[in-house]
Order: structure tokens, then C-alpha cells, then sequence
């Protein structure tokens, strides 16, 4: 149930029996906008590290060893056009302790969320320093990893719009240089102007947590958000080449695909994306990667809020050309409806039986709220996602795959061509 604390302020309670503990995720929703992703990432690391109460990471995890081990953290991630950071905290339930940790735990967030370690004006200078300079090696260290640098540099050669480019959690040159007072401003724009949403999971009213949550302090706000990005189809392909030093070669791909708000087009991307690459009984992988053994991976993933499909794929320098004229050929053959009833059928089964499997996690349920706040269209149970799916019809996988458009290209290699 979601219900309104105050202006752009909204309670979302979940009850269930289902799991051992309760959850509190709390997050901040703004408008993308430049820079800010990686500075609200940097701040979600400041503030997980202490607070005015707690000015010590050691302490914070000592009052976190009192309420019988709480596990905390802050994350941060785009949802189309939106920035979100939260911050989350589970305790035992009531059943397993001596007193109720529920009103400890929004303490808790409310120390770390309202009351951060300051020096007089500012955020501490010596935690901003400190979290800076490990988030810039971090940032650093991702050029290491080919599979993610492949990734990113992709989304920078797809998307027209440089902070849909940006990954969630910033570029250097967002962070880099960065002083307590800047990112104090930043701190005071989201706790006085984002949206918030916090949502309990665990066996609790409404009643009871709304008077916690009120205690949290959040006053009013007025906050327009749009969660979806779409650009127009472009030609011709983007093609970027570039060499580092790498065993295996990466070829991406990145296609717009046509969606709607959690209608029909929706649930036919989701069949045909999953029959092209997105699993493991997918065309990608069982003849690109299997039966050609042009891929040591292939698959793709989708994003309908981005409107934006990546291929990813591990292959050998050599046979890049080859692997990219059969993973258009297996797209082709989605597009031609050329594949069997049993494989729809097992496509289908495979993401009704993974939509089952995800209602036992906690995180699951709590994004599905987060995602219902943002897209009341999605406020589905079961039952409704599970018929959407089922009418889903090989002609309408088809059509659907048709709007799958290439775009950009990116190839990472170790050699020159």
C-alpha cells in the first residue's frame, strides 16, 4: 500500500510474513541531469561511512552489531530518466529479538540521513577526501574489466543524450576535484528536492510504520519526474573500434526497441528478447555460442524504460565479422517467426518461473513497489503478469523483434586490423 506522508513525500508498506527480517529502503528520486551522478554517488559513500552520532565507520558498525547484526548500505541506479540513491536497513523481526529493532532501525537512517558528520558548514572534509580518492580508483579499476568497459563504451556510442552515455554511478571527471562544500550542496538539493519513496517489507501495518517514518523529517517537496528516454532511430550504425590489451576480443551491439508503458509491445520485447539472447535457451546462445562456437558468451539484455537492447558478446579477434552477421541472422529468424511452438512455450515458462522465483526476494518485491510508484502501470500481481505473457503470440514476437533496430557497434580488441 502506498500512502502519502506529505507533498513528493510517500510511504509504500509491504507487509509479509514471508521472510526472517524486516527491510527499510528509503530513496532519493531526481531528474538525471549532468554531473550529478556521480556526485550523488560519492555522497551515497560518504554517508554510509558515518554520521554526526557515529563519527567513526567503527562505531556506525558497532550500533549496527546492537540491533543483533543489521546489514546496511546505500546503492544508486538509473530507472530511465531518473537518478535514484537509497539507503537500506534490515533487522530480525520482532519474533526473533527481546524488543522491537523496527523503531531502532529508523533511528538509525535518520541519524545517517539527517544528521551526517559535518565540520561546521560542510560536509567532514576528511570523509569527503577519503571516499573521493577510493571512488576514483574504483572508477579507475573498471578499465580493467574489458566486460564492463566494453559495456559503457557501447552505451556512450549509442545514446545521444551524455548523461543516458554516463553510467549510473558517474565518470571521474564528475567526482574528480570535487570539495565538502559542492558536495554539501548536493547533500542539501536531494534531502530538501528529490522525490522520496520509502518502502517496509516485513510483518508491519501501515500504523505502525507510519509514525516512523514521519519521524524521518522530510518536508514537503514538489517533483516532477518522467522515468522513460527514448531517442530516435538513427542511421547509419555507429562504429567504434579500439584496442587495449585483451585476450579476448568483445563485440557489442546496441538496438532501440519499440515499448509501451507495460502493454502488449511490452510483453512481446520481453518474449522476443528473450528468445533472441536473453537466456540460455535463447538463439544467441545455442547457435552462436554453442553450435558455431564463434562466442565464448553471447546474450543481450533489455531495457524498456531506456528503450535499448544490448548484445554482448566474447569472441575471437578474427571472427568478429562472422559472429556479427549470425547474430543478425538469429535476430532475422525471430523476425521470421522461424522458430518452434515448444520454444515459445519453454521461452515463456522460463520467464513465468523466473517471475515466480523472484517473489522470494526481499529486494524483488521492494523494487516491484519502487517500480509501481514510478510506473503505476506496472502495479501488477502474478496472475495479471503471468496472462500478459501467455497472450503474447508468435506474430506478435515477431513484430516486436522487427522493431529492434541496430545502432551502434562497438568492438574491443588487442590487435591492430
Amino acid at each position: 500500500m502506498r500512502t502519502k506522508i506529505t507533498d513528493g513525500v510517500y510511504l509504500n508498506v509491504i507487509e509479509s510474513n514471508q521472510f526472517k527480517t524486516t527491510r527499510i529502503n528509503v530513496q532519493f528520486l531526481a531528474p538525471l541531469r549532468a554531473q550529478q551522478s556521480g556526485r550523488r554517488a560519492l555522497l551515497t559513500s560518504v554517508l554510509e561511512t558515518n554520521s554526526a552520532d557515529y563519527p567513526t565507520q567503527d562505531q556506525l558498525s558497532a550500533r549496527l552489531e546492537e540491533m543483533y547484526g543489521a546489514s546496511f548500505g546505500f546503492g544508486v541506479a538509473r530507472e530511465g530518466a531518473v537518478h535514484r540513491m537509497g539507503a537500506a536497513i534490515s533487522v530480525l523481526n520482532d519474533q526473533y529479538t527481546d524488543h522491537s529493532l523496527l523503531p531502532d532501525a529508523f533511528a538509525f537512517l535518520q541519524s545517517v540521513l539527517m544528521r551526517p558528520l559535518m565540520a561546521g558548514d560542510t560536509l567532514d572534509p576528511a570523509t569527503v577526501e577519503r571516499e573521493r580518492d577510493n571512488m576514483l580508483m574504483y572508477l579507475a579499476s573498471l578499465k580493467e574489466d574489458r566486460g564492463t568497459q566494453a559495456a559503457l563504451a557501447l552505451q556512450h556510442s549509442y545514446f545521444d543524450d551524455a548523461v543516458q552515455a554516463a553510467p549510473s554511478f558517474g565518470e571521474p571527471e564528475d567526482i574528480d576535484g570535487i570539495d565538502p562544500a559542492t558536495l554539501t550542496a548536493v547533500y542539501h538539493d536531494a534531502i530538501a528536492h528529490d522525490a522520496i519513496e520509502i518502502i517496509v517489507l516485513g510483518p508491519v501495518t501501515v500504523d505502525t510504520v507510519m509514525p516512523l517514518a514521519k519521524q524521518l523529517g522530510f518536508a514537503a517537496r514538489t517533483v516532477e519526474l518522467s522515468t522513460g528516454y527514448d531517442q530516435p532511430v538513427q542511421l547509419p550504425v555507429r562504429r567504434v573500434h579500439e584496442q587495449a590489451a585483451v585476450q579476448q576480443a568483445k563485440l557489442n551491439l546496441g538496438y532501440h526497441v519499440e515499448s509501451d508503458d507495460c502493454g502488449p509491445q511490452y510483453f512481446a520485447s520481453m518474449v522476443a528478447n528473450q528468445l533472441f539472447g536473453g537466456s540460455p535457451l535463447s538463439l544467441l546462445f545455442r547457435n552462436v555460442r554453442e553450435k558455431a562456437s564463434l562466442a565464448y558468451f553471447a546474450s543481450s539484455s533489455l531495457n524498456q524504460r531506456r528503450h535499448f537492447m544490448m548484445v554482448q558478446t566474447g569472441i575471437e579477434a578474427e571472427n568478429r565479422s562472422a559472429a556479427e552477421a549470425l547474430i543478425a541472422e538469429q535476430l532475422a529468424t525471430v523476425v521470421r517467426g522461424d522458430f518452434t511452438d515448444e520454444m515459445l512455450r519453454t521461452i515463456k515458462d522460463e520467464i513465468l518461473n523466473g517471475r515466480e522465483s523472484a517473489l522470494d526476494s526481499q529486494r524483488f518485491l521492494m523494487n516491484q513497489a519502487l517500480t509501481a510508484a514510478l510506473q503505476p502501470a506496472a502495479a501488477i500481481d502474478l496472475a495479471t503478469f503471468s496472462a500478459r505473457v501467455e497472450a503474447v503470440t508468435r506474430e506478435d514476437v515477431a513484430a516486436a523483434a522487427a522493431t529492434f533496430k541496430l545502432q551502434a557497434v562497438y568492438f574491443l580488441d588487442g590487435e591492430e586490423q
